[in-house]
């Protein structure tokens, strides 16, 4: 089938006039890169158009289209949980609205106040969305940040809680402002800014802590944390630094985060320098120590480490003193310690096993080298919040699974017992016909591949069902249990869901995440295709039936797949996705990525990304199956281009006639922020694409 306007033909004569060169002027596609240039823009618009045309002829799409909308709107979300002073804060997204609106209660079980609906941001073509929130120690008042078109540009604001206004308070750039910390007295609070006026690769370079004091004009704001602020030493220039106050502490700490790497560098002061704006910082954790996260209250300090325990351990020392000189407090154990928060009886750890998290704590009386206990959940769960305020005992835990709806439960301290706290609204989905099943595949070097699978109780072994396959593999993170309304709208038609634990991900500690990283990531797609063969070999499904699909970084395995191993699949879906491994570190956030991937600019780090770079691995006259290709105008975590020059590559490349469609959405970004609604009709123009593919008659394109 050909494409509209001409689309496919577009770029054709000239990317087959050069063979690629990897990361050299050779490659005819780099202008593609330029979003500023007019043939660009144009380029992206037609080919937006063009696939608009060909989604909107799927005989059965509005249908499909309509009965995802009523999946997805059936269901109220409840995130970003936190609690201060006795009140509960929240982002809640009802049914009908686009975006999640910012809420209050007095206690769990207190009434329901709105403070912040974003709609009142939004403007033309440009929804706004709440991106994050940070209430102050007396609750009396939050901070937030509010974004538009996706974009995750925050603007940080402050509501009062008691009025539900605003403060005369707008700071800009305060996209990494997600852990502002505020002072105890909750008078001041420290926020994240980066610079003004950087773009390209050094956009995000040389963020800064400030301090703001409230009814200040924030033009004083100083800045407390950088290169060289107070003695601070061996900063990087592309990190994300944040503060932590804790409670009756004589101490701050300056936690510094180095582009995707999941280890920290902490950074010690006295808080009452801090508060005076004379912060004299003291280096106490390195990334060498290979530590994640901490947790502090009045002078003892918390420290999870995976440093000779690869499923990590909980260590606890004096900050004055040297980390060596640090107990532990929670062993390594057969689990993956992930986080931890403190609360007044207990230590409370949030473990995974497999991509399957548990709930353990350790009562504060017993510190030392005894095994946490084991809070029985009732199904094999995903904690996505572990809440706990060390001047309260118990722990509130958001959990969900994929065919069990999200709760929000209360732990009761002394029994460990789970309490439904009623703070989100039973779904009103019924998914008691579906099963979910873990099967293991075995990898190319003998490697057992966690497969998590979805599908109807009925469903037979006939290697004729419609299957989707997914992955992540990257940055150390599990793909987790997520309960999603509108898959149904899949599983429904006899669909299967599978997800593929591949190596780079956490599902079995960090010996699992360096087994898919760096100079090993070729493991993250040899994983998959293992994977998608063993869903053939048993029955699942077959090549005609196969779809594969990839978000992000999870385009890796997803394209690496598709260019060594086209002849598997029916159909590929890739989503703001990674693709082009040689250009990455001249995105915004292209340069965080290199702990994670290596650097184009070494040539070691060249030779790993050559094997994983999945637009240098298309090759001329190959007949590819059909691929989607889904992007936000908007996203700067992917920039669009990426996806814009594996188009192209493609659609030139490519011999077997099967469509190569560029979707393009305006008015959204990376997906964070992006409304309901939005959200919805790409799902529909996914469903229906691979349905179209497999050969399904509901969904053949009408003639116009």
């Amino acid at each position: 089938m050909s494409l509209a306007a001409g689309a496919r033909a577009a770029f054709a004569a000239i990317v087959l006039a050069a063979p690629l060169a990897y990361g050299e002027d050779a490659d005819p596609l780099r202008f593609l890169e330029d979003l500023s240039r007019p043939d660009t823009r144009a380029f992206l618009l037609e080919q937006g158009e063009a696939a608009r045309s060909v989604l909107d002829r799927l005989s059965g799409r509005a249908a499909l289209a309509e009965r995802i909308h009523g999946l997805s709107a059936s269901a109220t979300t409840i995130s970003s949980l936190v609690l201060a002073a006795g009140r509960v804060f929240y982002l809640r997204r009802a049914p009908g609205e686009a975006n999640a609106s910012l809420c209050v209660r007095e206690g769990l079980g207190g009434p329901e106040r709105v403070l912040v609906d974003p709609e009142r941001f939004s403007e033309p073509g440009r929804r706004a969305s709440i991106d994050w929130i940070a209430p102050s120690p007396d609750g009396r008042r939050v901070a937030y940040g509010v974004a538009q078109g996706g974009s995750e540009e925050s603007v940080l604001r402050v509501a009062d809680a008691d009025a539900a206004r605003d403060l005369a308070l707008e700071i800009d750039r305060a996209r990494f402002a997600e852990r502002l910390a505020w002072e105890p007295d909750s008078s001041a609070f420290y926020y994240a800014r980066h610079p003004e006026g950087a773009a390209g690769a050094k956009r995000y370079a040389n963020i800064r802590v400030y301090r703001h004091v409230l009814g200040r004009d924030t033009a004083r704001d100083e800045i407390v944390f950088a290169p060289g602020v107070g003695g601070a030493r061996d900063v990087p220039e592309l990190s994300y630094p944040s503060l932590l106050l804790p409670l009756e502490s004589r101490f701050a700490y300056a936690i510094v985060r180095e582009g995707v790497r999941r280890e920290i560098a902490v950074h010690a002061a006295e808080r009452r320098d801090l508060a005076a704006g004379r912060p004299a910082w003291r280096k106490i954790i390195a990334f060498e120590d290979q530590v994640t996260a901490i947790e502090a209250w009045k002078d003892d300090l918390f420290v999870l480490s995976h440093r000779d325990a690869p499923r990590s351990r909980v260590l606890r020392f004096d900050p004055r003193r040297d980390l060596g000189s640090a107990k532990v407090a929670v062993p390594q154990g057969d689990a993956v310690i992930e986080s931890m928060a403190l609360a007044r009886d207990a230590l409370y750890l949030r473990t995974q096993l497999g991509g399957v998290d548990r709930l353990e704590r350790l009562q504060i009386g017993l510190l030392g080298t005894k095994p946490a206990d084991y809070v029985k959940i009732p199904f094999d769960t995903a904690i996505t919040q572990l809440v706990a305020d060390p001047r309260r005992p118990g722990a509130i835990l958001a959990i969900e699974g994929w065919i069990e709806p999200p709760a929000v439960v209360e732990v009761e301290p002394k029994t460990g017992n789970l309490r439904n706290t009623g703070l989100q609204p039973p779904a009103r989905v019924d998914l008691t016909a579906i099963d979910e099943v873990r099967l293991y595949a075995i990898g190319h070097d003998g490697t057992s591949i966690p497969v998590t699978l979805l599908y109807r109780k009925t469903t037979q072994l006939t290697g004729s069902n419609p299957t989707l396959l997914v992955a992540y593999g990257s940055h150390g993170e599990s793909m987790k249990p997520a309960f999603d309304p509108a898959r149904l709208a899949w599983l429904e038609r006899g669909g299967i869901y599978a997800v593929a634990h591949v190596r780079g991900g956490g599902e079995y500690g960090e010996a699992w995440h360096q087994a898919g990283s760096r100079g090993a990531k070729i493991n993250t797609v040899l994983d998959f295709i293992s994977v998608a063969e063993y869903l053939v070999s048993y029955g699942f499904t077959s090549p005609a039936r196969l779809a594969i699909m990839g978000t992000g970084a999870g385009a890796i395995p997803v394209g690496g797949a598709l260019a060594r191993r086209p002849d598997r699949y029916a159909a590929v879906v890739l989503r703001a996705p990674l693709v082009d491994l040689f250009g990455y570190e001249s995105m915004p956030e292209g340069p965080m990525e290199v702990p994670e991937l290596g650097s184009a600019a070494t040539p070691q780090g060249a030779e790993w990304l050559r094997v994983i770079s999945a637009f240098h691995q298309v090759k001329d006259a190959v007949p590819y199956p059909a691929v989607l290709l889904s992007v936000g105008l908007n996203d700067l975590r992917v920039m669009p281009w990426q996806a814009a020059r594996m188009a192209a590559r493609l659609q030139a490349a490519s011999s077997s006639g099967k469509p190569v469609l560029l979707r393009v959405d305006p008015e959204s970004g990376h997906g964070k922020g992006t409304p309901r609604e939005r959200r919805d009709q790409e799902l529909a123009d996914i469903y229906s694409f691979l349905l179209w593919q497999f050969g399904d008659l509901q969904f053949r394109p009408e003639t116009r």
